[in-house]
């Protein structure tokens, strides 16, 4: 099948997301990479709390783990991530609207700490991080902003070729692109750095199958969390 312009394009700009594989091997010592829990926590600023109390331990990146590390943290060593008790935000929330997102420079003097009973929804389990052999591709509607698909929107056989090919990990990652639900968002002079989805085994669900997706400022490096579900 011929290949046309558009597609060359796109393929140029595919990324290779960093795939978590959450569980399914006996947990490892020490400071690593989590899902729901196991949590080291600075002792002196004690466990992430906002108005309605104890906040959710979502997940912890222990960032050498994570191969070519997270493009947008710097020099952060670890970054965790908590979610509010009762509700998510209904738009992009700024770090500190409902969620939390922590950098820690260094792991030195973070220690292990049990989730609050309040917050102990979640199974925990250790992370490993893979990378995709596969690219992540832009989704049809962000596309648009990098190729002209009007030779594809008008061919049912190249805009069949589209979905088939240039498809998105639609799990938890780091990297790659956004797996949107629904219609994507736009978020201007902002990097995406990761996914969070609905996961089984810690049993943790986001609306209906939902997911949560980071950026990160290129302006002023401010965090911004987004989430849609079916």
């Amino acid at each position: 099948m011929m290949e046309i312009e558009a597609f060359k394009k796109l393929k140029e700009i595919g990324k290779k997301p960093v795939k978590a594989q959450i569980g399914g091997f006996r947990p490892e010592d020490g400071r690593r990479s989590w899902f729901g829990g196991h949590f080291y926590i600075d002792a002196e600023a004690g466990w992430p709390t906002d108005t309605d109390g104890h906040m959710i331990p979502v997940l912890q990146a222990y960032v050498p783990e994570i191969p070519g590390g997270i493009e947008g943290v710097g020099h952060s060593s670890m970054i965790q991530v908590f979610l509010n008790k009762k509700q998510l935000p209904l738009e992009p929330a700024k770090n500190g609207d409902g969620w939390k997102l922590i950098e820690h420079p260094s792991v030195d003097g973070l220690q292990l700490v049990d989730t609050p009973e309040e917050v102990r929804g979640l199974r925990e389990f250790q992370i490993k991080w893979h990378l995709s052999e596969e690219n992540d591709y832009l989704c049809w509607e962000e596309a648009w902003d990098y190729v002209d698909l009007t030779q594809v929107n008008e061919d049912d056989e190249w805009s069949d070729q589209f979905f088939d090919e240039f498809t998105r990990y639609t799990f938890t990652k780091i990297g790659g692109y956004p797996s949107y639900i629904q219609s994507p968002i736009s978020m201007e002079d902002c990097q995406f750095v990761m996914q969070f989805a609905s996961e089984e085994k810690p049993r943790f669900m986001i609306g209906d199958n939902g997911n949560l997706y980071f950026y990160r400022s290129r302006a002023d490096g401010e965090w911004y969390m987004y989430w849609d579900c079916y």
